[in-house]
């Protein structure tokens, strides 16, 4: 399945002033995990996507995620209930379309939700029709049993997943030299466990705790090898492109509430560049 642009509703929902309590009521109903049961494009069916691999994510607060395979998409749309049909207009945060905005009808009934719109930009359009030349994309999601906590820790270690080189360091507001970066790959497998080398030689090994449901995301650290081993360190992180940032407080210390490392904070702060992504 390729990247249809009306398929990303992502990461973060704004309401319309003055229909706040309409455009809540329609946020609420879209929590949830959803599966895709039809993508049509100018009126031709694409090849039906499967849920363990294709699927979109819709939390409470209105964060949004589409997965599409390896590719993770988020972004950000404003919900506007009071039109006939109803429709958002989405921009996208991360991914291969960042920066561009998309409009879009929307139509949720129960565990159904439907939506067309158009991958070339543009009005949004009359109605949930895709016909030969039009230029748009319609879509039917169903509901699936699965808990958004859940998807989000399966994307967030998809997302990590990898080799990933050392660009910066810095404890306490003291940052390590480029040279010595050059040295350091952090190595994370599909389940969380990440292991940082130096020059081919692990230094670091721990278990990753994720909770992708707060806001910065969360991320625990339980060491198994250096000199934090027996020990656990709350974090925080993000992944913008192919760049990853942790922020790490020392064991029994507070959770780091910014990207940030002062001196005398007691936290590190790290960023790596992504490198491999394993095969799926």
């Amino acid at each position: 399945m390729t990247n249809y642009i009306p398929l990303v509703l992502t990461c973060g929902l704004m309401m319309v002033p003055g229909d706040d309590d309409a455009a809540r009521k329609d946020l609420a109903r879209f929590e949830g995990v959803w599966s895709i049961a039809l993508v049509e494009v100018e009126g031709v069916k694409q090849p039906d996507a499967s849920f363990a691999t294709h699927k979109v994510i819709i939390g409470k607060d209105g964060n949004f995620v589409v997965v599409q395979g390896p590719r993770v998409t988020r972004g950000i749309f404003k919900l506007d209930p009071t039109k006939t049909p109803k429709r958002y207009d989405q921009t996208i945060t991360h991914g291969p379309a960042k920066g561009r905005t998309y409009s879009c009808i929307y139509q949720i009934d129960g565990d159904t939700y439907k939506l067309c719109g158009s991958f070339r930009g543009g009005p949004p359009p009359a109605a949930f029709a895709s016909k030969p030349g039009s230029g748009l994309i319609l879509q039917v999601l169903k509901r699936e049993k699965q808990m958004v906590k859940e998807a989000l820790i399966e994307v967030g270690l998809r997302e990590l997943a990898g080799t990933w080189q050392a660009v910066t360091y810095a404890l306490d507001g003291n940052a390590a030299s480029p040279e010595d970066m050059a040295k350091i790959k952090l190595s994370v497998e599909p389940d969380g466990r990440a292991t940082a080398l130096r020059e081919g030689r692990p230094f670091i090994a721990a278990a990753s705790t994720l909770d992708p449901t707060t806001s910065p995301m969360n991320i625990d650290f339980s060491y198994s090898l250096g000199e934090l081993n027996g020990q656990t360190a709350p974090g925080i992180y993000k992944i913008e492109d192919d760049l990853l940032t942790i922020c790490r407080s020392a064991p029994g210390q507070a959770r780091p509430a910014e990207f940030s490392s002062k001196p005398g904070s007691g936290r590190t702060l790290m960023t790596y560049k992504r490198e491999i992504v394993p095969k799926r």
